[in-house]
């Protein structure tokens, strides 16, 4: 990911703090919709002590976040530990401060009718892309917001999972349970758990799109005997660049060039066409690229 300074890092930081706390304070909490990680955990916690034990949602988080916090600092990076505590910090002051006048926002523009039920829909799609918004510039900024991700990092060194998969293991957990703990909602607990998962969804796109932009940039490998010709006309035609690799073809034992180029989305059809006049039988297959460096490209097109 591309690398900020420090001022722009925290406005990043800032505004994705505003934003989440606008979806939290105006989408999550109001209906009862659930987000993943420990702030899951923390809405949870919120909704159903908010009468015996009323304490503010922020510092629900922080507390639930502390012992995390505490055991990654024995066994995961330092500078992890600290961006992930001020950004839960930061997150969890936002949402408390802004609390009082979103709400007074939400009664006076979002809550239903008198005997009208909660629109769960446009609750887990606007809110989801919001939390995704601002959860992604403050990924943008270095921070995170939650202590799943250290115990992430502790469950990949005993269990062969990605990190991806073990925050995406702990995230259906905790929006399964939520299903169990609202079973007595007015509205049904297995609306509110799916609805949840729809958010969760939207708001991963989202996080996609802040930190990779709207044009994702493709690789391709072709397997032909006219690479030479196809790699001259992608320099001269597309003005990419092109790699050549050495390969060998396990079916036939002979040795094969492989062609190795980055283009954008748009040029895809170009390089096929190429492709298919130089060589009808060539192999070609295309990957998607989710961050480019280097000459040619600028990194994400989105928050540069």
């Amino acid at each position: 990911m591309k690398k900020y300074p420090l001022i722009q890092r925290s406005v990043f930081a800032l505004i994705g703090a505003f934003i989440a706390a606008a979806a939290v304070n105006l989408f999550f909490l109001p209906p009862r919709l659930t987000m993943g990680g420990i702030s899951g955990v923390a809405a949870i916690a919120y909704t159903l002590t908010s009468r015996q034990l009323p304490l503010p949602y922020g510092l629900w988080v922080i507390l639930l976040n502390l012992p995390i916090f505490l055991a990654g600092r024995f066994f995961v990076s330092r500078r992890f530990v600290l961006d992930s505590l001020i950004g839960t910090v930061l997150y969890s002051v936002v949402i408390d401060l802004t609390e009082q006048p979103m709400s007074v926002f939400y009664e006076r523009y979002l809550a239903p009718q008198a005997g009208a039920v909660p629109d769960l829909f446009l609750s887990a799609f606007v809110g989801g892309a919001l939390y995704g918004f601002g959860l992604g510039l403050m990924l943008r900024g270095g921070f995170t917001t939650g202590g799943t991700d250290i115990i992430a990092v502790l469950l990949r060194r005993r269990y062969q999972l990605s990190l991806g998969q073990w925050i995406g293991i702990m995230d259906v957990l905790i929006i399964t349970a939520s299903g169990f703990f609202y079973r007595d909602a007015p509205d049904s607990s297995i609306q509110l758990m799916l609805y949840s998962f729809l958010a969760m969804l939207v708001t991963s796109k989202a996080v996609d799109l802040i930190l990779e932009g709207f044009d994702y940039k493709r690789t391709v490998f072709i397997i032909s005997s006219q690479n030479e010709r196809i790699a001259d006309r992608v320099l001269k035609e597309l003005d990419r660049g092109a790699t050549m690799l050495k390969g060998k073809g396990m079916y036939t034992r002979s040795e094969q060039n492989v062609l190795l180029c980055v283009l954008a989305q748009k040029e895809i059809p170009a390089l096929q066409a190429i492709t298919r006049e130089e060589d009808s039988d060539a192999f070609m297959f295309v990957m998607d690229t989710r961050e480019v460096l280097g000459e040619g490209f600028e990194g994400s097109s989105f928050l540069k």
